[in-house]
This record gives C-alpha cells, structure tokens and sequence, in this order.
C-alpha cells in the first residue's frame, strides 16, 4: 500500500505540473491532427507486447576494488496500451524465458514495473516504477581465485533488492517530428524528419540488503538520487511510406546524492553517510519499424550509460544497453472510452 501511494503522487505531481506548463487553450485532436509528416492515429486504442533484454546492471567502485551486480533475468516482456495523450504498461520477467531460470548457478530474481507516458503537443512526459530483488556478483572471479564459470556458483545476495521511481520531462521543438512513433510506436510517422529534444531524467532508487542474511546482523540501505540533464536530437528517416529507421543521440551531465544507512542490531547502532558525485551519460538508440493504420511492428538497440567523472572516487555506475523487439495493432476506440475522454478534453483544454 506505500509503494501504490508514492507511485499515485508521483504520477500526480507529474501529471499536474507538465499541465500548467503546456497551457494549451484548443483541443489536443485539433493541434494534432494528421498532417504532411504524421498521422497521430489519435482515434486509435494502441495495444503492443514487447519482448527485450532491457536489465539494469549496477557497478559499484572505489579507490581499491569494484563490485558487479546483476539479477538472474536476461529477458523480460510488456505489455503497453496507448490512447491520445496517455499510456500504460506493465513489465515482468517470465521464468520459462532463456536466462531467467539458472537458479543453481545465480540464484533466484524477480522483477516487476509499470510506467506511464503522457504525450502533449510539444512537451513528454514520463513516469516508473520498478522493483527487483535477489542479485548476484557478476565479477565472482575477482573475489574467489579458483571460481571456474559455467560450474561454481556465483556469489549470490538474495536479500538485496532495489526499488527505482523514475521520470523524464522532454520538450520538442519541431512539431513535424512524432516522438511517439519512435517512443511508444502509437503515432505514424509519414515524412522523415528530426528535432532537438531536451530533456531531464530524474530517478530515486533504493537498494536494501535485509540483515537476516549477513553474518553480522547488519541492515544496509543505500539511498541514489539522479539528476539528468540531456542535450538529445532524433531524427526519423521514412522510407517506402510505412517504413522508418531513426536515430537518437543524447549526451548529458547530472549530478548524484546518496545516503547510506547502516543498522547493527547486535549493537543497537546506525551509521550514516553521505556523498554526491558528478557523472556523464551518453545515451542513444536505433529503431527500424514498420507501421500502418492497423499494424505495426519492429526492432530497436539502446544503450545507456552513466559514468562518475572521477575515477577514483566511490561511485554507483549503471550500465543498461539492451535490444528490444515489438508487436502492435491499433484499432478504432469504443464510444464508452471515446466519450469519457473528448469530456475530459474538453473541460480541460488538454
């Protein structure tokens, strides 16, 4: 129950704010209906399943040694539904899915997520969740000499989980560009085109190894906040009018803030610390689609990485470069969603 209310207010707080911003006085049908270069398909429910590699892995360093972990999930799957303005999806990774299964060698995982996208005429909003628990130490060989892979077991951390609440609010300069037919797949891109977009990604995650798994007795609690800011450019080439290939380069700086929390409860006692770090991203993606009034379909490759400027101070890195593969259909919206909708537009101005 606290997670779903820190999810909701999260949602809300983005919700309303990206709202008073946009001050858009006509109807969103009306500021973007079909033209020369995209089709907003804005009276179609978009409905896709996405199967891709899309795993976080983290990478703790210091002056002395670094520490690689990793969930035991190669693949995971989603499933979006797009409508006008808002989007939703719900991710998890299957067990009977190749990689997600080698329980003996690296433990058990679980991971699970939802998000939300809302997509204006010039500014995007996005919102996240996600949660995963047990990990294992992907650089074994570093700590035990004589690990041979394929055979010994991992180190494994079953009591370690994260949960990650993620944002991004991004504002487009070219209204012939459609972010969405390249981010969520539910508008037709007709013409190639390009924009600037930048944009600012935040992130607040906790990764907690619970004590009754320590030989000490000692809870630990590790607190990172991410401030990002990005200088991204798309551009979507169309050819043979229902085929695209875009590319998206976004580099950026931001800043980190952690606190860490330890609890000995041997000793009845809790130790914090506190750091930031500066750190660089250099984000992109490929994306070669196919799309239609009624089907779409494609494949995508993003990389995404973070990097502390100092590499010689403690630091958390991440590193998340995955492929991604979709299938979709639009079809036409019922009345008894159509209705509640037009009446939102319409007392909103959305």
């Amino acid at each position: 129950m606290k997670d779903n209310a820190i999810i909701l207010t999260f949602l809300l707080c983005s919700f309303l704010t990206l709202s008073q911003t946009d001050k858009i006085t006509v109807k969103l049908d009306t500021l973007m209906a079909e033209n020369e270069y995209f089709n907003p398909l804005s009276d179609k429910i978009s409905i896709r399943a996405n199967l891709s590699s899309n795993i976080k892995f983290y990478k703790f360093r210091d002056s002395e040694a670094s520490l690689s972990l990793e969930p035991n999930n190669n693949l995971r799957t989603s499933l979006t539904v797009d409508y006008k303005f808002i989007g939703f999806s719900l991710g998890f990774a299957p067990k009977f899915f190749p990689g997600n299964n080698d329980n003996e060698l690296k433990g058990k995982s679980q991971l699970s997520g939802i998000g939300f996208q809302f997509n204006f005429r010039r500014w995007l909003q996005k919102v996240g969740y996600e949660k995963v628990s047990g990990f294992y130490v992907k650089n074994t060989r570093d700590f035990i000499p004589n690990w041979s892979e394929g055979e010994d077991p991992y180190i494994q951390i079953p009591a370690l989980s994260t949960k990650t609440f993620s944002g991004s609010t991004a504002y487009k300069f070219n209204d012939n560009f459609s972010f969405s037919a390249v981010n969520g797949y539910f508008q037709w891109q007709l013409k190639s085109a390009g924009s600037f977009i930048p944009t600012f990604d935040y992130d607040y995650t906790i990764f907690k190894l619970k004590a009754d798994q320590t030989l000490d007795n000692i809870e630990n609690t590790s607190n990172e906040f991410n401030l990002t800011l990005k200088t991204s450019y798309y551009h979507t080439f169309v050819f043979r009018k229902n085929w695209l290939l875009s590319f998206t380069g976004s580099p950026g700086i931001g800043l980190n803030f952690a606190r860490e929390t330890d609890k000995n409860f041997d000793a009845n006692t809790t130790t914090k610390e506190n750091s930031n770090y500066a750190y660089y991203v250099l984000d992109g993606s490929i994306v070669l689609g196919y799309n239609s009034k009624t089907f779409y379909s494609g494949a995508r490759y993003d990389w995404k990485n973070l990097s502390n400027f100092d590499k010689n101070q403690e630091s958390l890195s991440v590193v998340n470069n995955f492929f991604e593969f979709y299938i979709g259909y639009h079809f036409d919206a019922p009345n008894f969603i159509k209705k509640p909708f037009n009446w939102f537009e319409n007392k909103t101005n959305l």
